[in-house]
């Protein structure tokens, strides 16, 4: 049973559910009733549907896995920071796949959304993680065609030999 609550009434009673605001009961967060002499905040469920207590955990909400692996602690890193700025820099800054004109290159000068590549990956050989020589700046989409063995490993490798010679000499 539903009683409206009045302004002027204070008191709840204590086993009926009591609309709160006779003025269109329902705010910007939801439903707020009074029950039992505790306000709930009462939602509409984007996972069931349904609707219930705001602080009630949904059975039908999906559990977010945490992937903490080595990898992804890697990369949170001041050291990997520092490095992939200076492989960045040492590559003047462009995706040197686009540079070469290779594998259906849009422009030449590509400088937008760079990524720096792991010629060998991290779960593969973890000790190069932070070597020059298997770190290459590639823009989002060679990289994501590096990832897939589009591009051959042998062919990054080279680049990356190649760019460390010009930066040496």
């Amino acid at each position: 049973m539903v009683i409206w609550y009045h302004r002027k009434k204070r008191e709840v009673s204590k086993n009926k559910l009591i609309k709160r605001n006779p003025k269109g009961f329902k705010n910007s967060r939801g439903f707020l009733f009074v029950k039992k002499g505790v306000e709930i905040m009462l939602k509409s469920c984007r996972y069931c549907g349904k609707i219930h207590d705001s602080k009630v955990i949904c059975s039908k909400k999906p559990i977010r896995k945490k992937f903490d692996t080595e990898q992804s602690k890697f990369r949170s890193t001041n050291a990997w920071t520092k490095k992939s700025k200076q492989i960045k820099q040492r590559d003047g800054f462009l995706c040197q796949i686009c540079l070469r004109k290779r594998y259906a290159t849009e422009r030449q000068y590509n400088t937008q959304c760079l990524e720096v590549h792991h010629i060998i990956k991290i779960k593969d050989d973890y000790g190069q993680r932070l070597e020059d020589s298997n770190l290459l700046t590639l823009c989002e989409r060679h990289h994501s065609m590096a990832d897939a063995g589009v591009i051959p490993a042998k062919e990054l490798k080279e680049i990356a030999e190649e760019q460390e010679e010009k930066s040496m000499g």
